[in-house]
């Protein structure tokens, strides 16, 4: 037996194995692919919720399947110079190969190619299915949590969280609506997931945030203060921020003896200018990847073993006067 009849037994084997509605929905995907392929039924844009026009649209396959252009995901994710292979080569990255997964990739490989209108003429668009977003999303986090992003990467860090969020928020309460027989309005479902965004970004926006403390709260059993933050909070922030931070395996130290060299007389001049803008990047990437190790960990003793193996155990040191 040559292998191509071993595949063609093969296939008719797998395809025994499928349910009836399974083998219809390929079948009548294959028929539109032959028939000239798929088009896109409804078009929209996130101008509404995220203030960019990225475009999304529902095709005409059986699924109706929900896609966002291939640059619509290059902007969601934060990036500000964007090709058309942004994000095809982003997928290639090595975090992303390794948290992903096979079949992640396999997908998202391939963009769907389905037509569309422009100016009144029909065109050919690429475009990925939104869950593929989703998808990268948890990828982006995971690889975060275990220290793999690159300094410059921590904005992919902060949309990502903004999108897991806001659409785990909106997605659970569409489905009670849906369970309840209630239909909502695409009025309502826009100023929903905006109220989540914004909700999600102020979190962003503050440098630390009351996820941390409740966090820490929970796994070290510290009862909420009246007002404030209490000498345990002090404690963490300086133990698990600060000190780490100041660390940094050396570079920081040596960014600042050299702030200080570069000063000449003037000894606070270029450490406030360094602080200002170096500094509280480094913060807030630290104070956010604290945040997801802490929100993953279910004990005192999971959180501090994941937070040194992220951060080598690191330890207080002296500055040199």
């Amino acid at each position: 037996m040559n292998n191509k009849t071993k595949q063609s037994k093969g296939g008719i084997e797998r395809a025994k194995k499928l349910s009836p509605e399974r083998r219809s929905e390929i079948a009548r995907n294959a028929a539109l692919v032959k028939s000239g392929g798929f088009k896109a039924i409804h078009k929209g844009s996130f101008k509404e919720v995220l203030g960019l026009d990225i475009p999304c649209y529902v095709l005409n396959d059986s699924a109706h399947t929900a896609v966002i252009s291939q640059r619509g995901m290059a902007q969601a994710l934060g990036f500000t110079s964007i090709r058309g292979d942004t994000f095809p080569s982003f997928l290639t990255t090595q975090f992303i190969s390794d948290y992903a997964g096979s079949e992640l990739l396999k997908n998202s490989s391939h963009p769907i190619v389905f037509k569309t209108n422009i100016d009144g003429g029909e065109v050919k668009a690429h475009g990925y299915d939104v869950t593929i977003l989703i998808d990268i999303c948890q990828a982006i986090v995971k690889a975060n949590d275990d220290n793999r992003l690159k300094s410059n990467q921590t904005f992919l860090v902060k949309n990502a969280s903004i999108i897991l969020q806001a659409s785990a928020k909106l997605g659970i309460r569409e489905l009670v609506y849906k369970l309840a027989g209630y239909n909502s309005t695409k009025a309502a479902v826009i100023a929903a997931f905006r109220e989540y965004i914004l909700e999600e970004a102020r979190k962003w926006s503050k440098e630390f945030p009351d996820d941390l403390y409740a966090e820490w709260q929970r796994l070290y059993d510290i009862p909420v203060p009246v007002r404030g933050r209490n000498w345990e909070h002090y404690h963490l922030t300086l133990k698990f921020i600060y000190l780490p931070l100041a660390k940094s395996n050396g570079k920081l130290l040596a960014l600042l003896k050299e702030a200080k060299k570069e000063s000449k007389g003037k000894k606070y001049d270029k450490l406030h200018q360094f602080l200002n803008e170096i500094g509280l990047t480094a913060l807030r990437a630290h104070i956010w990847q604290v945040v997801g190790i802490a929100k993953t960990s279910q004990s005192v003793e999971e959180y501090e073993r994941r937070f040194s193996l992220a951060f080598g155990g690191q330890l207080p040191f002296e500055f040199d006067e």
